[in-house]
Protein backbone atom coordinates (compact mmCIF):
# COMPACT_ATOMS: atom_id res chain seq x y z
CA UNK A 1 0.00 0.00 0.00
CA UNK A 2 1.29 3.32 -0.76
CA UNK A 3 1.70 5.99 2.31
CA UNK A 4 -0.55 8.72 2.60
CA UNK A 5 1.90 10.97 1.43
CA UNK A 6 2.71 9.49 -2.07
CA UNK A 7 -1.28 9.50 -2.53
CA UNK A 8 -2.19 13.07 -1.36
CA UNK A 9 1.11 14.45 -3.79
CA UNK A 10 -0.29 12.33 -6.76
CA UNK A 11 -3.69 14.04 -6.45
CA UNK A 12 -2.09 17.28 -6.53
CA UNK A 13 0.01 16.53 -9.28
CA UNK A 14 -3.12 16.70 -11.63
CA UNK A 15 -3.23 20.45 -10.58
CA UNK A 16 0.18 21.58 -10.40
CA UNK A 17 3.13 22.11 -12.49
CA UNK A 18 5.45 18.81 -12.82
CA UNK A 19 8.38 20.86 -10.88
CA UNK A 20 5.92 22.27 -8.14
CA UNK A 21 4.78 19.02 -7.90
CA UNK A 22 7.56 17.19 -6.51
CA UNK A 23 8.19 20.19 -3.76
CA UNK A 24 7.72 18.58 -0.31
CA UNK A 25 8.57 20.14 2.98
CA UNK A 26 6.94 19.14 6.53
CA UNK A 27 5.68 21.75 8.87
CA UNK A 28 4.40 20.96 12.37
CA UNK A 29 0.73 21.60 12.82
CA UNK A 30 -1.76 21.85 15.38
CA UNK A 31 -5.50 21.68 14.76
CA UNK A 32 -8.47 23.79 16.20
CA UNK A 33 -12.11 23.36 14.95
CA UNK A 34 -14.40 26.49 15.05
CA UNK A 35 -17.39 24.00 14.61
CA UNK A 36 -18.01 20.69 13.77
CA UNK A 37 -19.18 19.84 10.35
CA UNK A 38 -22.26 17.32 10.31
CA UNK A 39 -21.10 13.98 10.83
CA UNK A 40 -17.27 14.81 10.80
CA UNK A 41 -16.00 15.31 14.04
CA UNK A 42 -12.40 13.29 13.40
CA UNK A 43 -10.33 13.59 10.47
CA UNK A 44 -6.66 11.69 9.09
CA UNK A 45 -3.40 13.23 8.29
CA UNK A 46 -0.56 11.64 7.50
CA UNK A 47 1.63 12.21 10.01
CA UNK A 48 5.84 11.52 9.26
CA UNK A 49 5.15 8.55 6.80
CA UNK A 50 1.77 7.19 9.42
CA UNK A 51 -1.81 7.76 9.01
CA UNK A 52 -2.86 9.34 12.03
CA UNK A 53 -6.56 9.76 13.44
CA UNK A 54 -7.60 13.05 14.91
CA UNK A 55 -10.42 13.86 16.91
CA UNK A 56 -11.06 17.42 16.23
CA UNK A 57 -12.55 19.82 19.49
CA UNK A 58 -13.87 23.16 19.59
CA UNK A 59 -12.55 24.11 23.00
CA UNK A 60 -8.71 22.46 22.68
CA UNK A 61 -5.81 22.89 20.44
CA UNK A 62 -4.48 19.47 19.41
CA UNK A 63 -0.89 18.35 19.98
CA UNK A 64 1.35 18.93 16.64
CA UNK A 65 1.61 16.70 14.01
CA UNK A 66 4.13 16.85 11.20
CA UNK A 67 2.14 17.21 7.98
CA UNK A 68 3.72 16.78 4.55
CA UNK A 69 2.71 20.34 2.40
CA UNK A 70 3.21 19.83 -1.30
CA UNK A 71 3.96 22.53 -3.57
CA UNK A 72 2.11 25.14 -0.32
CA UNK A 73 -1.19 22.99 -0.32
CA UNK A 74 -2.85 20.50 2.02
CA UNK A 75 -5.44 18.38 2.06
CA UNK A 76 -6.84 16.98 4.98
CA UNK A 77 -8.61 13.43 5.27
CA UNK A 78 -12.05 12.47 6.54
CA UNK A 79 -11.87 9.63 8.95
CA UNK A 80 -12.19 7.09 6.84
CA UNK A 81 -8.87 7.88 4.74
CA UNK A 82 -10.56 8.01 1.73
CA UNK A 83 -8.43 11.09 -0.32
CA UNK A 84 -10.96 11.04 -3.30
CA UNK A 85 -13.47 12.84 -0.82
CA UNK A 86 -11.33 15.18 1.82
CA UNK A 87 -12.55 16.75 4.56
CA UNK A 88 -10.62 20.44 3.63
CA UNK A 89 -7.82 21.59 2.23
CA UNK A 90 -5.94 24.22 2.10
CA UNK A 91 -2.72 26.50 1.71
CA UNK A 92 0.28 26.83 3.88
CA UNK A 93 3.05 29.49 2.30
CA UNK A 94 6.71 29.02 2.53
CA UNK A 95 8.36 30.34 5.72
CA UNK A 96 6.22 28.93 8.09
CA UNK A 97 7.45 26.02 9.64
CA UNK A 98 4.78 25.60 12.60
CA UNK A 99 1.18 26.79 11.83
CA UNK A 100 -2.58 26.34 13.60
CA UNK A 101 -4.94 25.19 11.15
CA UNK A 102 -8.36 26.97 11.88
CA UNK A 103 -11.26 24.36 10.60
CA UNK A 104 -15.16 25.69 10.35
CA UNK A 105 -18.11 24.34 8.78
CA UNK A 106 -17.71 25.11 4.78
CA UNK A 107 -21.68 26.42 3.58
CA UNK A 108 -24.35 24.10 2.18
CA UNK A 109 -23.65 22.89 -0.70
CA UNK A 110 -19.65 23.03 -0.91
CA UNK A 111 -17.28 20.34 -2.16
CA UNK A 112 -15.37 20.13 1.28
CA UNK A 113 -17.55 19.80 4.60
CA UNK A 114 -14.58 22.38 6.08
CA UNK A 115 -13.34 25.71 4.85
CA UNK A 116 -9.71 25.83 6.61
CA UNK A 117 -6.86 28.26 6.91
CA UNK A 118 -3.47 27.95 8.54
CA UNK A 119 -1.78 30.70 11.06
CA UNK A 120 1.54 30.93 11.75
CA UNK A 121 2.14 29.14 14.75
CA UNK A 122 5.44 30.52 15.45
CA UNK A 123 6.60 32.44 18.74
CA UNK A 124 8.22 35.20 16.47
CA UNK A 125 5.00 36.24 14.75
CA UNK A 126 2.57 34.66 17.55
CA UNK A 127 4.49 35.72 21.02
CA UNK A 128 3.53 34.66 24.17
CA UNK A 129 1.33 38.13 25.97
CA UNK A 130 -0.44 38.55 22.89
CA UNK A 131 -3.70 37.87 21.43
CA UNK A 132 -4.20 36.92 17.66
CA UNK A 133 -7.47 38.52 16.06
CA UNK A 134 -8.65 36.43 13.15
CA UNK A 135 -11.95 37.85 11.24
CA UNK A 136 -13.29 35.25 9.15
CA UNK A 137 -16.66 36.98 8.51
CA UNK A 138 -17.71 39.54 6.53
CA UNK A 139 -18.16 42.20 8.89
CA UNK A 140 -14.96 44.18 9.90
CA UNK A 141 -14.46 43.66 13.80
CA UNK A 142 -12.69 45.78 16.25
CA UNK A 143 -11.08 44.97 19.70
CA UNK A 144 -9.82 46.43 23.29
CA UNK A 145 -7.70 45.15 25.38
CA UNK A 146 -6.93 47.60 28.21
CA UNK A 147 -4.73 49.95 26.27
CA UNK A 148 -4.08 48.02 22.85
CA UNK A 149 -6.53 48.08 20.22
CA UNK A 150 -7.28 46.67 16.73
CA UNK A 151 -9.47 46.97 13.74
CA UNK A 152 -9.82 44.03 11.41
CA UNK A 153 -10.88 43.92 8.17
CA UNK A 154 -12.98 41.01 6.81
CA UNK A 155 -10.19 37.84 6.15
CA UNK A 156 -7.80 39.82 7.50
CA UNK A 157 -5.33 39.31 11.03
CA UNK A 158 -4.10 41.56 13.46
CA UNK A 159 -1.87 41.47 17.10
CA UNK A 160 -2.84 42.83 20.03
CA UNK A 161 -0.16 43.06 22.75
CA UNK A 162 -1.08 43.19 25.90
CA UNK A 163 0.21 46.16 28.12
CA UNK A 164 0.81 46.90 31.46
CA UNK A 165 2.52 44.96 34.91
CA UNK A 166 1.83 40.95 35.14
CA UNK A 167 -1.42 40.07 37.13
CA UNK A 168 -3.00 43.63 36.60
CA UNK A 169 -6.80 43.40 35.13
CA UNK A 170 -7.88 45.16 31.88
CA UNK A 171 -10.99 46.05 30.24
CA UNK A 172 -11.85 43.91 27.56
CA UNK A 173 -14.19 44.47 24.11
CA UNK A 174 -14.89 43.06 20.50
CA UNK A 175 -17.28 43.96 18.21
CA UNK A 176 -18.64 44.09 14.74
CA UNK A 177 -19.78 46.51 11.86
CA UNK A 178 -22.90 46.02 10.59
CA UNK A 179 -24.96 48.94 8.74
CA UNK A 180 -22.24 51.70 9.81
CA UNK A 181 -23.12 50.36 13.40
CA UNK A 182 -20.94 48.99 15.48
CA UNK A 183 -22.67 45.97 17.80
CA UNK A 184 -20.95 44.19 20.47
CA UNK A 185 -19.44 40.66 20.51
CA UNK A 186 -18.31 40.28 23.93
CA UNK A 187 -17.16 42.81 26.79
CA UNK A 188 -15.26 41.32 30.10
CA UNK A 189 -12.26 41.45 32.10
CA UNK A 190 -8.83 39.54 31.76
CA UNK A 191 -5.25 39.48 33.51
CA UNK A 192 -1.87 40.52 31.90
CA UNK A 193 -0.34 37.69 31.38
CA UNK A 194 3.36 36.43 29.99
CA UNK A 195 3.24 32.48 29.90
CA UNK A 196 -0.06 32.10 27.39
CA UNK A 197 -0.99 33.58 24.25
CA UNK A 198 -4.24 33.28 22.95
CA UNK A 199 -6.67 32.68 19.34
CA UNK A 200 -9.42 35.17 19.46
CA UNK A 201 -11.44 33.67 16.16
CA UNK A 202 -14.79 35.83 14.84
CA UNK A 203 -16.81 34.17 12.56
CA UNK A 204 -20.11 33.80 11.09
CA UNK A 205 -22.06 30.75 10.96
CA UNK A 206 -22.96 30.26 7.65
CA UNK A 207 -26.56 29.18 8.34
CA UNK A 208 -28.00 30.83 11.03
CA UNK A 209 -25.85 34.41 10.29
CA UNK A 210 -24.88 34.95 14.01
CA UNK A 211 -21.86 36.49 14.74
CA UNK A 212 -19.45 34.03 16.84
CA UNK A 213 -16.19 34.55 18.87
CA UNK A 214 -14.15 31.79 20.18
CA UNK A 215 -11.06 32.30 23.04
CA UNK A 216 -8.89 30.09 22.43
CA UNK A 217 -5.76 30.33 25.34
CA UNK A 218 -2.13 28.38 24.11
CA UNK A 219 -0.31 27.47 27.32
CA UNK A 220 3.23 26.23 26.62
CA UNK A 221 3.34 24.33 30.12
CA UNK A 222 -0.14 22.70 29.80
CA UNK A 223 -0.70 20.07 27.67
CA UNK A 224 -3.06 20.89 24.85
CA UNK A 225 -5.72 18.38 25.90
CA UNK A 226 -5.98 20.97 29.00
CA UNK A 227 -6.38 24.40 26.99
CA UNK A 228 -10.17 25.47 27.05
CA UNK A 229 -11.71 27.89 24.96
CA UNK A 230 -14.43 30.68 26.07
CA UNK A 231 -17.41 31.64 23.34
CA UNK A 232 -19.62 34.79 22.97
CA UNK A 233 -22.61 35.00 20.19
CA UNK A 234 -24.39 37.97 19.17
CA UNK A 235 -27.63 38.37 17.29
CA UNK A 236 -27.56 39.90 13.60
Amino acid sequence: MQPLSAIIAAILALALPLHAATAIRHVEVSFYCFGYAPGVESIQVDNGGKLQAIRLSTANITQPVSLPVTAGKVVILRATGDPATPAASLTIREGIDKALVVLMPAAAGSSEPYRAFAIDYGHAQFPLGTYQLVNVSTHPVRGAIGRSFAEVKPGAIAGLQLQGEPGTTQGVRFEFQEDGKWNRLTETRCAVRRDRRWLVCVYQDPATHRMNLRSIPDRPAVAANTTTSTAATASR
